[in-house]
């Protein structure tokens, strides 16, 4: 998949490409083995809902500088897909991404509820 991102200039853009990265991981919050997603790329826990903030201008570019925790603090659903909304507990940053089939969604509400003021 492939994105056009302006430059700041006038009709000029340049392509993002996104890889698409499934690996499994061992959860830096609650510890827990966590397996590759059935039919996207997983990017946090599906118990607790940490991820690491590793990606920068699109999903997957792992060039970002920062590497700290982020937290679910939202999340949509739009065209009957649930994109849940991360923020970087050290710079700030936003990161939306989509639920996958084996998240706890009952731990996501109460995880949104809590980190609110984030």
């Amino acid at each position: 998949m492939w994105f056009l991102r302006p430059l700041g200039q006038k009709n000029i853009y340049k392509i993002l490409i996104m890889k698409k990265i499934n690996e499994s991981f061992t959860c830096i919050n609650c510890k827990k083995e966590i397996p590759l997603a059935a039919k996207t790329c997983r990017n946090h826990c599906p118990y607790c809902f940490t991820s690491l903030h590793v990606d920068w201008e699109i999903p997957w570019d792992r060039a970002s500088v920062c590497h700290w925790i982020m937290k679910p603090i939202n999340y949509e659903i739009r065209n009957w897909t649930m994109k849940i909304l991360f923020k970087c507990t050290k710079c700030g940053k936003l990161h939306r991404n989509k639920r996958a089939d084996d998240d706890n969604i009952q731990a996501l509400l109460q995880l949104v509820k809590e980190n609110q003021n984030l």
